[in-house]
């Protein structure tokens, strides 16, 4: 089997040095969200995102406007280990990828999108667990681009270390199911690592690191992307409905 060692360390050593050679692209991603219960099993999230990207030949992830979201989700608790969610509404505003000084003044392209996901988790040993998560998006955009079905995977192991600190690795994969030529079925993959902190009983935020691998649709070539993120939650505290048969004294 010394012949199959050999051949497996030399692809991945080429897939290592193609990678570093490859385009490289630096983004920060923003999103704070306001979720609030509804009963015991429901949740309505908003959320608001905004990233940013370097400017042309340069790597300062924060010099220019990448994108604008804002989205509304519904969240139903089917069970512990079992979500249910849905989009009935996000707008999003996308920047131009800047991989030439033109593409910082191109107008950014718009679009409506729908979603619907199921995740499920399960607890392989004490506080680590394995997730998984599986996801359809319908895209419409405000530029000649088709419509877009896509679908996205995404599979990951999460530990708990306390109550209020969990990390999660993960990699998510998105395809593109209708709307594409078939050379662009593969849309990107996300391999990621993301630290949970709750601060406070209603707060918490996630802050990690995202390595992405995006087929643009208007090229062949993949680009790479080094991405940090910051995510804020906010939720309100379930309203306690108290009566005067409850005192005491």
């Amino acid at each position: 089997m010394d012949w199959f060692k050999k051949l497996l360390i030399t692809a991945i050593w080429i897939s290592i040095a193609q990678t570093l050679q490859a385009q490289q692209h630096y983004n920060a991603w923003f999103r704070g969200t306001l979720s609030v219960p509804v009963g015991k099993k429901f949740k309505i999230d908003t959320e608001f995102q905004h990233r940013r990207q370097n400017g042309f030949e340069n790597k300062n992830m924060f010099d220019k406007n990448l994108m604008f979201t804002l989205r509304s989700w519904v969240h139903y608790q089917h069970k512990e280990d079992i979500k249910f969610s849905f989009s009935p509404f996000a707008y999003f505003s996308h920047y131009r990828i800047i991989q030439n000084k033109t593409d910082e003044t191109v107008t950014p392209n718009n679009e409506i999108r729908f979603s619907a996901a199921v995740e499920l988790q399960h607890e392989i040993f004490k506080k680590l667990y394995v997730i998984d998560r599986n996801a359809l998006e319908y895209r419409i955009f405000s530029n000649s681009q088709s419509d877009i079905t896509r679908l996205r995977t995404r599979f990951g192991v999460r530990y708990e270390f306390t109550e209020h600190i969990k990390l999660t690795v993960f990699d998510e994969l998105f395809f593109n199911v209708a709307g594409t030529p078939i050379e662009h079925v593969f849309d990107h993959d996300r391999i990621g690592l993301n630290l949970e902190y709750k601060v406070l009983p209603n707060l918490k935020f996630d802050i990690g690191y995202i390595h992405l691998t995006r087929l643009p649709m208007t090229s062949t070539t993949k680009l790479h992307e080094n991405n940090i993120f910051l995510n804020l939650t906010y939720q309100l505290h379930k309203r306690i409905k108290t009566t005067k048969a409850h005192a005491i004294g």
